[in-house]
């Protein structure tokens, strides 16, 4: 999966400490849903999600980003 470089650019810092991981979640309202994968072994608070249409990035994190992921469990 190749990964837009606006939402590398977004997530700059993230992708410096721990490299470049994501998982591809699907599309949410016509964006393209990231999230970012922390390595398993880091002690992390909430999840870093981004919210891509082209160029426009958004990035999610609280609550607000758990509600994101939910979107795309199957129970």
């Amino acid at each position: 999966m190749k990964i837009p470089k606006s939402v590398l650019k977004a997530a700059g810092e993230l992708v410096d400490m721990y490299g470049s991981s994501f998982k591809y979640l699907g599309k949410d309202e016509g964006r393209d849903v990231y999230m970012f994968k922390f390595p398993e072994d880091e002690d992390t608070g909430f999840p870093f999600v981004y919210l891509c249409n082209g160029e426009n990035v958004m990035e999610l994190t609280g609550f607000e980003a758990l509600d994101t992921i939910r979107l795309f469990i199957k129970d």
